[in-house]
């Protein structure tokens, strides 16, 4: 029995929706494996305690918010398990000094102390590595 038009191009809109999704999901994670990646991995991000690299969280409500406190660690698995092809994703850091990494500080603290630190711009380089990111997870999937 022959497939109906009709039936062919729903199979294939389903199939074409399910492999963006998967896609989408894994640049995501991607995105966040070289946002968290430190710099004696290769990557970018600084390293003294490792917990810049772990405060990376992502949320489907918005950007995540800083925090005095050490994390336990990323949610990125957990958000991108359940991640819609329509649904917006953030990636944060909750290291309350992760913008003072990533573009640099000159000035004095509340402290008094003065600093005139560089940035490393980690965030930048993961972002520049978007288009490589996408092309990875295509590859991935069977694309």
């Amino acid at each position: 029995m022959a497939t109906s038009f009709a039936a062919t191009v729903g199979k294939w809109a389903s199939e074409s929706e399910a492999r963006m999704t998967a896609v989408r999901r894994r640049s995501v994670e991607l995105l966040a494996e070289d946002m968290s990646n430190t710099k004696p991995n290769g990557g970018h991000v600084p390293f003294l305690t490792g917990n810049l690299a772990r405060s990376l969280t992502a949320s489907t409500e918005g950007m995540p918010k800083t925090s005095e406190t050490p994390t336990a660690g990323g949610n990125v698995g957990l958000i991108t398990a359940t991640l819609r092809l329509d649904q917006p994703c953030w990636l944060g850091y909750q290291a309350i000094y992760a913008r003072r990494r990533n573009y640099g500080y000159v000035g004095a603290d509340v402290l008094g102390r003065v600093f005139n630190e560089p940035g490393d711009y980690f965030v930048e380089h993961a972002i520049q590595s978007w288009p490589k990111i996408v092309a990875k997870a295509v590859k991935e999937m069977g694309g």
